[in-house]
């Protein structure tokens, strides 16, 4: 496939803070132990526009997530992808210049992706890659909340074992959707908060209990009604979200709270039995990085890198997508390409996109 791999290709390219627009670029070329991927579509992330405004890197390509064709693997590119497999991940974009996902080719390690079955499509499939590695990583990393991890050889799901309580806030955001479903793989109990108007597809993706999350007394209700809940998992982690699930967790014995954005110091006040952890996707990288006021140490990317290696090569998304076990978050199809995709970040930043991902074909 190699000879219909064109010398230059689209993307979309940061040109100033809050600013990016389609140009020509040179298609990025694999290095020995990568693999060049032909993008068929792409998801949004709030990171995405937050990279853009806060931090832009001029000339880097913006965009996280995506799924396409593997077109050419490095010599000593390891795993068993092969060109011609279909795959979904995520990479780091608007960091460094030739890396990002909204162009119509990217490079990326064959250890961060995920062949994607023949049962979920291309647009649902543009959206599995921060949302559902966040909601693995958090939930069954040992220096995260340490859950056991779903059996990867299950067809069907185990029963709910209502011992074992987790509480995700905001259920309804990318990686909340993820969590719930991971964690009911896991056979776990699930107590979720979000809108009203999201309950009822929470509850089918395997919330047990849901709860408005714009009630100030939520916290305290689901205190009051599972007071040995030792864990939670906050996928939004900002306007008071932190506090407001650490209240959640039991004051009685010792809890864990992972968060996705850096730790708020009220967590403390609110809860002193609460050990909250900040896990940032973009550890699982492999590289040292300063982002979003956090220092990620060479050693500790390291040992996100591998972790990811270690569930990429299981198989075991894949299996739990293919099974049904695992769905893709709800999407929204959009039309117009790469030229599109300002129009969608600026939805993202003005909060207008809930419950769903925008999704867009290249």
């Amino acid at each position: 496939m190699t000879s219909q791999i064109p010398n230059q290709t689209n993307a979309l390219i940061i040109e100033g803070k809050g600013q990016a627009a389609v140009k020509q670029v040179k298609t990025p070329v694999p290095s020995d132990t990568q693999i060049l991927v032909q993008v068929h579509n792409v998801g949004l992330n709030p990171t995405d526009w937050k990279h853009l405004d806060f931090f832009p890197q001029v000339g880097t390509t913006v965009g996280s997530d995506y799924v396409g064709t593997v077109v050419q693997k490095g010599a000593k590119a390891g795993t068993d992808i092969a060109v011609g497999d279909r795959v979904a991940g995520s990479v780091h974009g608007s960091w460094e210049v030739g890396v990002g996902a909204f162009a119509n080719y990217l490079t990326t390690s064959p250890e961060s992706v995920t062949r994607i079955p023949s049962n979920v499509p291309d647009e649902e499939a543009a959206g599995i890659g921060i949302g559902g590695y966040t909601a693995y990583f958090g939930l069954f990393q040992d220096k995260h909340l340490g859950l056991t991890a779903p059996d990867a050889s299950s067809t069907t799901l185990p029963p709910v074992d209502q011992s074992k309580k987790l509480l995700v806030w905001s259920g309804s955001t990318s990686v909340g959707q993820f969590v719930i479903q991971f964690a009911r793989a896991a056979g776990l109990y699930v107590i979720t908060t979000a809108s009203p108007k999201n309950h009822a597809f929470l509850r089918v993706l395997g919330a047990a209990e849901t709860f408005d999350y714009s009630d100030t007394t939520t916290p305290d209700k689901i205190a009051e009604a599972h007071p040995d809940l030792v864990y939670a998992y906050d996928t939004f982690s900002e306007r008071g979200s932190q506090e407001a699930s650490a209240r959640a967790l039991s004051k009685m014995q010792p809890s864990k709270l992972v968060v996705i954005l850096p730790l708020s110091n009220e967590i403390s006040k609110v809860n002193d039995k609460v050990k909250a952890t900040f896990f940032l996707f973009y550890s699982m990288i492999g590289k040292e990085i300063d982002i979003y006021s956090t220092h990620i140490s060479q050693k500790e990317a390291e040992e996100d890198a591998a972790y990811l290696r270690e569930f990429t090569s299981s198989g075991a998304f894949s299996k739990m997508l293919a099974h049904g076990l695992v769905k893709p978050n709800r999407t929204s199809p959009q039309t117009g390409g790469l030229q599109a995709i300002p129009a969608g970040l600026d939805r993202l930043r003005q909060n207008k996109v809930t419950g769903e991902k925008l999704t867009y074909a290249l």
